[in-house]
Protein backbone atom coordinates (compact mmCIF):
# COMPACT_ATOMS: atom_id res chain seq x y z
CA UNK A 1 0.00 0.00 0.00
CA UNK A 2 3.01 2.55 0.89
CA UNK A 3 4.29 1.69 -2.49
CA UNK A 4 1.12 2.59 -4.31
CA UNK A 5 0.83 5.81 -2.85
CA UNK A 6 4.20 7.05 -3.47
CA UNK A 7 3.46 6.23 -7.11
CA UNK A 8 0.37 7.83 -7.22
CA UNK A 9 2.17 10.78 -5.34
CA UNK A 10 4.79 10.79 -7.69
CA UNK A 11 2.49 10.78 -11.21
CA UNK A 12 0.93 13.40 -10.08
CA UNK A 13 3.76 15.89 -9.03
CA UNK A 14 4.96 14.87 -12.86
CA UNK A 15 1.46 15.88 -14.20
CA UNK A 16 1.86 18.76 -12.70
CA UNK A 17 4.86 19.75 -13.94
CA UNK A 18 4.20 19.20 -17.23
CA UNK A 19 1.52 21.33 -16.81
CA UNK A 20 3.59 24.13 -15.46
CA UNK A 21 4.84 26.96 -17.78
CA UNK A 22 7.44 27.72 -18.37
CA UNK A 23 9.39 23.88 -19.30
CA UNK A 24 12.37 23.55 -19.78
CA UNK A 25 14.80 19.89 -20.48
CA UNK A 26 17.04 18.45 -17.88
CA UNK A 27 19.46 16.05 -18.67
CA UNK A 28 20.51 13.56 -15.57
CA UNK A 29 22.54 11.03 -16.88
CA UNK A 30 23.62 8.33 -19.69
CA UNK A 31 25.02 4.78 -19.40
CA UNK A 32 25.59 1.79 -22.01
CA UNK A 33 25.91 -1.56 -21.75
CA UNK A 34 29.55 -3.10 -23.25
CA UNK A 35 27.32 -6.07 -25.39
CA UNK A 36 25.16 -3.94 -27.21
CA UNK A 37 26.57 -2.15 -30.33
CA UNK A 38 30.17 -2.61 -28.66
CA UNK A 39 29.15 -0.04 -25.76
CA UNK A 40 29.26 2.83 -28.64
CA UNK A 41 25.57 3.43 -28.02
CA UNK A 42 23.35 4.90 -24.95
CA UNK A 43 21.37 1.94 -23.08
CA UNK A 44 20.41 4.04 -19.97
CA UNK A 45 18.94 7.80 -20.12
CA UNK A 46 18.21 9.73 -17.11
CA UNK A 47 16.45 12.99 -17.73
CA UNK A 48 13.33 14.53 -17.73
CA UNK A 49 11.98 18.47 -16.94
CA UNK A 50 12.47 21.48 -14.91
CA UNK A 51 10.41 24.58 -13.94
CA UNK A 52 11.15 27.64 -12.60
CA UNK A 53 9.44 28.62 -9.08
CA UNK A 54 8.20 31.95 -7.70
CA UNK A 55 11.27 33.44 -6.72
CA UNK A 56 11.89 33.07 -2.65
CA UNK A 57 14.99 35.00 -2.89
CA UNK A 58 15.43 38.26 -5.21
CA UNK A 59 17.75 37.28 -8.54
CA UNK A 60 18.06 33.93 -7.41
CA UNK A 61 16.40 30.84 -9.12
CA UNK A 62 13.84 28.61 -7.60
CA UNK A 63 13.21 25.38 -9.23
CA UNK A 64 11.44 22.02 -9.27
CA UNK A 65 12.51 19.24 -11.39
CA UNK A 66 11.54 15.41 -12.19
CA UNK A 67 13.44 13.10 -13.89
CA UNK A 68 12.70 9.60 -15.35
CA UNK A 69 15.00 6.63 -16.02
CA UNK A 70 14.77 3.58 -18.27
CA UNK A 71 17.48 1.08 -19.46
CA UNK A 72 19.22 -1.77 -20.08
CA UNK A 73 22.80 -2.36 -18.29
CA UNK A 74 25.29 -4.78 -18.06
CA UNK A 75 26.86 -5.92 -14.41
CA UNK A 76 31.13 -6.48 -14.05
CA UNK A 77 31.46 -7.32 -10.61
CA UNK A 78 35.11 -7.94 -8.84
CA UNK A 79 34.50 -9.39 -5.54
CA UNK A 80 33.81 -12.53 -4.27
CA UNK A 81 29.66 -12.62 -3.47
CA UNK A 82 29.79 -14.68 -0.49
CA UNK A 83 33.09 -13.80 1.05
CA UNK A 84 34.05 -10.01 -0.24
CA UNK A 85 37.42 -11.08 -1.49
CA UNK A 86 38.98 -9.71 -4.48
CA UNK A 87 38.37 -11.59 -7.83
CA UNK A 88 40.65 -10.34 -10.70
CA UNK A 89 39.25 -12.85 -13.60
CA UNK A 90 35.67 -14.60 -14.16
CA UNK A 91 34.15 -11.86 -12.59
CA UNK A 92 30.29 -11.82 -12.01
CA UNK A 93 28.71 -10.84 -15.04
CA UNK A 94 24.90 -10.42 -15.60
CA UNK A 95 22.33 -7.67 -16.90
CA UNK A 96 19.87 -5.34 -15.16
CA UNK A 97 16.89 -3.60 -15.99
CA UNK A 98 17.05 -0.14 -14.12
CA UNK A 99 14.26 2.76 -13.62
CA UNK A 100 14.29 5.50 -11.87
CA UNK A 101 11.89 8.35 -10.61
CA UNK A 102 13.88 11.20 -9.35
CA UNK A 103 12.69 14.39 -7.81
CA UNK A 104 14.58 17.63 -7.32
CA UNK A 105 13.90 21.21 -5.59
CA UNK A 106 16.94 24.04 -6.21
CA UNK A 107 17.39 26.90 -4.45
CA UNK A 108 19.79 29.56 -5.82
CA UNK A 109 21.82 32.25 -3.20
CA UNK A 110 24.15 34.89 -3.90
CA UNK A 111 25.20 35.93 -7.34
CA UNK A 112 27.90 34.45 -9.36
CA UNK A 113 30.86 37.02 -11.07
CA UNK A 114 30.90 34.67 -13.75
CA UNK A 115 27.43 35.38 -15.98
CA UNK A 116 23.80 35.65 -14.90
CA UNK A 117 23.58 32.28 -12.32
CA UNK A 118 23.62 32.31 -8.83
CA UNK A 119 26.56 31.77 -6.92
CA UNK A 120 25.76 28.61 -4.37
CA UNK A 121 22.43 26.23 -5.38
CA UNK A 122 21.39 24.15 -2.86
CA UNK A 123 19.43 21.22 -3.79
CA UNK A 124 17.48 18.21 -1.76
CA UNK A 125 16.25 15.11 -3.92
CA UNK A 126 14.34 12.06 -3.29
CA UNK A 127 15.24 9.03 -6.11
CA UNK A 128 13.35 5.78 -6.62
CA UNK A 129 15.09 3.30 -7.76
CA UNK A 130 13.86 0.15 -9.11
CA UNK A 131 16.02 -2.73 -10.77
CA UNK A 132 15.65 -6.73 -12.36
CA UNK A 133 19.07 -8.32 -12.43
CA UNK A 134 18.68 -11.32 -14.57
CA UNK A 135 21.16 -13.33 -17.09
CA UNK A 136 23.32 -11.91 -19.07
CA UNK A 137 22.41 -11.33 -22.71
CA UNK A 138 25.54 -13.49 -23.98
CA UNK A 139 25.09 -16.25 -21.51
CA UNK A 140 26.78 -18.78 -22.30
CA UNK A 141 29.65 -17.18 -24.44
CA UNK A 142 33.04 -16.76 -24.08
CA UNK A 143 34.45 -13.28 -22.97
CA UNK A 144 38.17 -12.62 -21.75
CA UNK A 145 38.06 -11.98 -18.39
CA UNK A 146 41.30 -11.60 -19.10
CA UNK A 147 41.62 -15.06 -20.20
CA UNK A 148 38.64 -16.67 -21.71
CA UNK A 149 35.71 -17.68 -19.72
CA UNK A 150 32.10 -18.82 -20.27
CA UNK A 151 29.46 -16.34 -19.24
CA UNK A 152 27.61 -18.41 -16.81
CA UNK A 153 23.75 -17.64 -15.24
CA UNK A 154 23.45 -15.77 -11.77
CA UNK A 155 22.58 -19.06 -10.32
CA UNK A 156 25.98 -20.52 -11.28
CA UNK A 157 27.99 -16.99 -9.94
CA UNK A 158 26.17 -16.79 -7.24
CA UNK A 159 23.80 -19.80 -6.55
CA UNK A 160 19.57 -19.92 -6.74
CA UNK A 161 19.33 -18.75 -2.76
CA UNK A 162 21.96 -15.99 -2.68
CA UNK A 163 21.97 -13.76 1.12
CA UNK A 164 23.05 -10.99 -0.65
CA UNK A 165 26.06 -10.61 1.81
CA UNK A 166 28.24 -8.30 -0.76
CA UNK A 167 25.67 -7.56 -3.16
CA UNK A 168 22.27 -7.20 -1.51
CA UNK A 169 20.39 -6.37 -4.22
CA UNK A 170 20.92 -9.68 -5.65
CA UNK A 171 19.39 -11.55 -2.71
CA UNK A 172 16.02 -13.23 -2.89
CA UNK A 173 13.43 -13.06 -6.40
CA UNK A 174 17.08 -10.54 -7.53
CA UNK A 175 14.12 -7.33 -7.79
CA UNK A 176 15.98 -4.51 -5.93
CA UNK A 177 14.01 -1.25 -4.99
CA UNK A 178 15.58 1.74 -3.45
CA UNK A 179 14.67 5.20 -1.64
CA UNK A 180 17.55 7.59 -1.64
CA UNK A 181 17.52 11.29 0.09
CA UNK A 182 20.26 13.44 -1.61
CA UNK A 183 21.62 17.10 -1.26
CA UNK A 184 23.84 18.66 -2.75
CA UNK A 185 25.63 22.45 -2.23
CA UNK A 186 27.39 24.14 -5.79
CA UNK A 187 29.84 26.83 -5.26
CA UNK A 188 29.70 28.19 -9.36
CA UNK A 189 32.49 30.37 -10.52
CA UNK A 190 33.04 28.71 -13.76
CA UNK A 191 32.52 30.25 -17.05
CA UNK A 192 31.95 27.71 -19.82
CA UNK A 193 31.91 28.08 -23.28
CA UNK A 194 31.50 24.50 -24.41
CA UNK A 195 34.90 25.02 -26.10
CA UNK A 196 37.30 26.36 -23.28
CA UNK A 197 36.13 27.14 -19.39
CA UNK A 198 37.63 29.93 -16.81
CA UNK A 199 37.29 29.39 -12.98
CA UNK A 200 36.18 27.50 -10.59
CA UNK A 201 32.84 24.87 -9.47
CA UNK A 202 33.12 22.85 -6.28
CA UNK A 203 29.89 20.22 -5.30
CA UNK A 204 29.24 18.95 -1.90
CA UNK A 205 26.54 15.97 -1.98
CA UNK A 206 25.37 14.31 0.84
CA UNK A 207 23.49 11.08 0.07
CA UNK A 208 21.24 8.79 1.88
CA UNK A 209 19.63 5.73 2.32
CA UNK A 210 17.92 4.96 5.87
CA UNK A 211 17.18 1.25 6.13
CA UNK A 212 13.47 2.28 7.80
CA UNK A 213 12.76 2.77 3.88
CA UNK A 214 14.61 0.23 2.16
CA UNK A 215 14.90 -3.93 2.57
CA UNK A 216 18.13 -3.94 0.82
CA UNK A 217 19.97 -0.85 1.37
CA UNK A 218 21.27 0.97 4.05
CA UNK A 219 24.05 3.51 3.50
CA UNK A 220 25.03 7.22 3.49
CA UNK A 221 27.80 8.90 0.80
CA UNK A 222 29.36 12.14 1.30
CA UNK A 223 31.13 13.79 -1.87
CA UNK A 224 33.46 16.35 -2.11
CA UNK A 225 34.31 17.29 -6.14
CA UNK A 226 36.43 20.75 -7.19
CA UNK A 227 36.86 21.73 -10.91
CA UNK A 228 39.25 24.42 -11.76
CA UNK A 229 39.84 25.44 -15.22
CA UNK A 230 42.16 27.89 -17.24
CA UNK A 231 42.22 28.86 -20.87
CA UNK A 232 45.71 29.06 -22.49
CA UNK A 233 44.66 29.81 -26.00
CA UNK A 234 41.01 30.62 -27.59
CA UNK A 235 40.42 31.66 -30.96
CA UNK A 236 37.59 32.81 -32.57
CA UNK A 237 36.82 33.59 -36.35
CA UNK A 238 35.25 35.97 -38.34
CA UNK A 239 31.78 34.70 -37.89
CA UNK A 240 31.76 34.33 -34.09
CA UNK A 241 32.44 30.47 -34.07
CA UNK A 242 35.43 28.97 -32.33
CA UNK A 243 38.32 28.31 -34.41
CA UNK A 244 40.62 26.51 -31.95
CA UNK A 245 41.45 26.28 -28.11
CA UNK A 246 43.73 25.05 -25.58
CA UNK A 247 42.69 24.51 -21.55
CA UNK A 248 43.61 23.14 -19.04
CA UNK A 249 40.96 21.30 -16.32
CA UNK A 250 41.99 19.47 -12.68
CA UNK A 251 39.66 18.16 -10.95
CA UNK A 252 40.01 16.78 -7.36
CA UNK A 253 37.06 13.75 -5.52
CA UNK A 254 36.82 12.79 -1.98
CA UNK A 255 34.52 10.22 -1.53
CA UNK A 256 33.49 8.27 1.65
CA UNK A 257 30.93 5.29 1.02
CA UNK A 258 29.97 3.26 3.60
CA UNK A 259 27.38 1.56 5.20
CA UNK A 260 26.00 -1.95 6.11
CA UNK A 261 24.00 -3.05 2.32
CA UNK A 262 25.52 -0.72 -0.32
CA UNK A 263 23.59 -1.91 -3.62
CA UNK A 264 25.37 -2.29 -6.90
CA UNK A 265 24.54 0.61 -8.56
CA UNK A 266 25.58 2.73 -5.75
CA UNK A 267 29.19 0.88 -5.78
CA UNK A 268 29.88 1.15 -8.99
CA UNK A 269 30.37 4.95 -9.44
CA UNK A 270 32.13 5.57 -6.30
CA UNK A 271 34.53 2.78 -6.95
CA UNK A 272 38.50 3.76 -7.70
CA UNK A 273 38.33 1.69 -10.72
CA UNK A 274 35.25 3.89 -12.47
CA UNK A 275 37.04 7.91 -11.20
CA UNK A 276 40.89 6.51 -13.01
CA UNK A 277 40.52 6.40 -16.24
CA UNK A 278 41.37 3.01 -18.03
CA UNK A 279 40.18 1.01 -15.03
CA UNK A 280 37.12 -1.37 -14.45
CA UNK A 281 34.18 0.24 -12.52
CA UNK A 282 33.21 -1.77 -9.26
CA UNK A 283 36.75 -2.93 -9.36
CA UNK A 284 38.75 -1.54 -5.98
CA UNK A 285 35.80 -0.10 -4.45
CA UNK A 286 36.73 1.27 -0.75
CA UNK A 287 35.08 2.98 1.78
CA UNK A 288 37.41 5.71 1.18
CA UNK A 289 38.55 7.04 -2.43
CA UNK A 290 40.75 10.51 -3.23
CA UNK A 291 40.98 11.12 -7.14
CA UNK A 292 42.93 13.89 -8.95
CA UNK A 293 42.06 13.98 -13.13
CA UNK A 294 44.07 16.02 -15.30
CA UNK A 295 43.57 17.42 -18.27
CA UNK A 296 44.66 19.30 -21.50
CA UNK A 297 42.14 19.72 -24.19
CA UNK A 298 42.36 20.61 -27.32
CA UNK A 299 39.03 21.46 -29.22
CA UNK A 300 37.71 23.18 -32.69
CA UNK A 301 37.01 23.97 -35.00
CA UNK A 302 33.30 24.43 -35.10
CA UNK A 303 31.74 21.41 -37.90
CA UNK A 304 29.55 24.01 -39.47
CA UNK A 305 27.24 24.36 -36.35
CA UNK A 306 28.36 26.06 -33.68
CA UNK A 307 28.72 23.75 -30.68
CA UNK A 308 29.70 20.82 -32.68
CA UNK A 309 33.29 20.36 -32.55
CA UNK A 310 36.33 17.83 -32.42
CA UNK A 311 38.22 17.50 -28.92
CA UNK A 312 41.51 16.05 -27.74
CA UNK A 313 42.09 15.43 -24.56
CA UNK A 314 45.23 14.62 -22.86
CA UNK A 315 44.90 13.27 -19.37
CA UNK A 316 46.89 12.03 -16.09
CA UNK A 317 44.80 10.34 -13.31
CA UNK A 318 46.09 9.23 -9.86
CA UNK A 319 44.16 8.08 -7.00
CA UNK A 320 44.34 6.27 -3.76
CA UNK A 321 41.97 4.29 -1.91
CA UNK A 322 41.58 2.56 1.58
CA UNK A 323 39.13 0.84 3.75
CA UNK A 324 36.47 -2.19 3.87
CA UNK A 325 36.02 -3.26 0.43
CA UNK A 326 31.89 -2.53 0.13
CA UNK A 327 29.56 -4.98 2.42
CA UNK A 328 32.98 -6.99 3.33
CA UNK A 329 35.63 -7.01 6.25
CA UNK A 330 38.50 -7.32 4.33
CA UNK A 331 40.18 -3.97 3.72
CA UNK A 332 42.68 -2.21 1.28
CA UNK A 333 44.93 0.25 0.40
CA UNK A 334 44.77 0.67 -3.50
CA UNK A 335 47.16 3.63 -5.75
CA UNK A 336 45.84 4.18 -9.15
CA UNK A 337 47.36 6.06 -11.90
CA UNK A 338 46.78 6.61 -15.33
CA UNK A 339 47.48 8.77 -18.16
CA UNK A 340 46.14 8.50 -22.03
CA UNK A 341 43.92 10.31 -24.76
CA UNK A 342 40.86 11.05 -25.55
CA UNK A 343 39.92 11.82 -29.38
CA UNK A 344 35.96 12.89 -29.48
CA UNK A 345 33.36 14.92 -31.35
CA UNK A 346 31.30 17.41 -28.81
CA UNK A 347 27.74 17.58 -29.29
CA UNK A 348 27.22 20.98 -27.32
CA UNK A 349 29.67 20.25 -24.75
CA UNK A 350 26.85 17.67 -24.12
CA UNK A 351 27.90 14.44 -25.60
CA UNK A 352 31.24 13.58 -26.54
CA UNK A 353 31.67 10.57 -28.82
CA UNK A 354 34.64 8.64 -29.26
CA UNK A 355 37.50 6.89 -28.36
CA UNK A 356 39.84 6.37 -25.23
CA UNK A 357 43.30 4.74 -25.44
CA UNK A 358 44.76 4.66 -21.82
CA UNK A 359 48.39 3.77 -20.15
CA UNK A 360 47.81 2.08 -16.67
CA UNK A 361 51.06 3.31 -14.92
CA UNK A 362 49.81 2.19 -11.25
CA UNK A 363 47.36 -0.95 -10.71
CA UNK A 364 45.55 -3.50 -13.36
CA UNK A 365 43.05 -3.74 -15.11
CA UNK A 366 41.40 -6.90 -13.88
CA UNK A 367 39.55 -7.69 -17.42
CA UNK A 368 42.92 -7.01 -19.12
CA UNK A 369 45.42 -8.84 -16.81
CA UNK A 370 48.15 -7.74 -15.38
CA UNK A 371 50.65 -7.62 -18.11
CA UNK A 372 48.80 -5.45 -20.27
CA UNK A 373 49.42 -1.68 -19.95
CA UNK A 374 47.54 0.45 -22.92
CA UNK A 375 43.92 -0.17 -22.89
CA UNK A 376 41.21 0.83 -25.09
CA UNK A 377 37.55 2.03 -24.94
CA UNK A 378 34.58 4.20 -26.51
CA UNK A 379 33.50 6.95 -24.69
CA UNK A 380 30.34 8.85 -24.60
CA UNK A 381 31.17 12.24 -22.54
CA UNK A 382 33.67 13.76 -20.41
CA UNK A 383 33.76 12.73 -17.05
CA UNK A 384 33.96 16.63 -15.83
Amino acid sequence: MKKFVVLVLLLSLCLSALAAEPLHFVFGDMDQHAEIAGGFLPTYLLSGFGYDLPELLDGNRSEFQILFGIGYLQRKLWLDANTGAVITEDPIIYDTFRTDWMLRLKQGLGNSTMGSKDLFTFTLAYEMRIESSMNSMVKGRNRMNPTKYEVRSLDSYIGDDYSGAIYPDLQGNRQFVGHFISFQTKLDQMDDRKTASDGFLATFDFRLAPEAFNESADFFMLRLNAVAAKTLIESIGANGRNSFSITLIDRANVTLLSGDQIPVAVQGPASLGRLVRGFNPYSYGTELSAVNNFDIRFAGPDLGESGIFPRINLFYDVGFGSGHYYNSTYTDINYLSSCGVQVTVSFFDFIDLGYQIAYLIKGDKYSEGPDRNVVGSFTFFLDF
